[in-house]
């Protein structure tokens, strides 16, 4: 492929040998691309604050045919605040590794690159629980997974969201991939109920900008299902079980805990 200027953000990092890193980076011109920065741990590195965790950067790599190289680096954006806050830090890892799960090597994504970095600069002051609902949403979305929301997926015919929010409950598929009527949700097993915010949140945040649905007001029941509900779909769908997932409910049950004792 020889030499490439690229645009990035890094998704993962890891130790190598004595000196160098090997890098998950998705870019914006070439999508998801590995890649080694050697000697990037030394103290004297030009690279170092060009290929730190989640850093949106501009590069400059030598193609191979295992792994590119980066010769050259600048940092635009480092997302320092991320290191100061473990349940920020724990959510750019688990939308990190969604997105290095879900999409493959060197497909151009331009759309996902631009979620990715809408992501790591909302959380610098957007509710993390929420930003991650949005994040799943809006990945799914863009890469052709997006749960039905206006056709019932037992009986496939138009479901309308405002007829959803009217009724008490809602009903949704996992296997089917949506929602479904409440007169096939009588003789469909495997369907689930939830509240009619929660679709309408859904709704909500697909027609919406990440910046503006980061914004929405939601309660605690509703996140609640949201999350039940966009991970049973990613898992079902999406056939991933994202590590970052369990250390971040992990850490957010313990939270809870902590904060109901106090």
């Amino acid at each position: 492929m020889g030499i490439y200027k690229a645009e990035a953000i890094v998704l993962r990092s890891m130790v190598y040998q004595e000196a160098d890193r090997i890098l998950t980076l998705f870019t914006r011109e070439e999508g998801k691309v590995s890649a080694i920065a050697r000697g990037v741990r030394k103290t004297t590195s030009r690279l170092r604050g060009a290929v730190q965790l989640f850093s949106h950067t501009h590069l400059v790599l030598y193609g191979g045919r295992s792994m590119d190289t980066v010769s050259q680096g600048d940092a635009e954006e480092q997302f320092s605040y991320l290191e100061q806050d473990l349940e920020r830090f724990s959510t750019a890892s688990y939308c990190a590794e969604l997105v290095d799960r879900l999409t493959q090597a060197r497909e151009r994504q331009p759309n996902v690159f631009f979620l990715m970095l809408s992501t790591l600069r909302a959380l610098k002051d957007g509710n993390p629980k929420l930003t991650a609902r949005v994040f799943e949403l809006k990945l799914l979305d863009i890469l052709g997974f997006c749960p039905s929301l206006t056709e019932c997926v037992v009986g496939n015919h138009p479901y309308s969201i405002e007829t959803g929010e009217q009724q008490k409950r809602v009903w949704f598929s996992i296997e089917g991939g949506g929602v479904v009527c409440p007169a096939c949700a009588e003789s469909c097993e495997g369907v689930r109920s939830f509240s009619p915010a929660t679709l309408g949140a859904l709704g909500y945040f697909l027609r919406s900008p990440l910046e503006q649905a980061i914004k929405a007001k939601l309660t605690p029941q509703v996140l609640r299902e949201l999350a039940s509900l966009l991970q049973d779909f990613l898992t079902y769908h999406g056939d991933v079980r994202p590590r970052s997932r369990s250390f971040l409910n992990a850490f957010r049950d313990e939270d809870a805990k902590n904060g109901h004792n106090k």
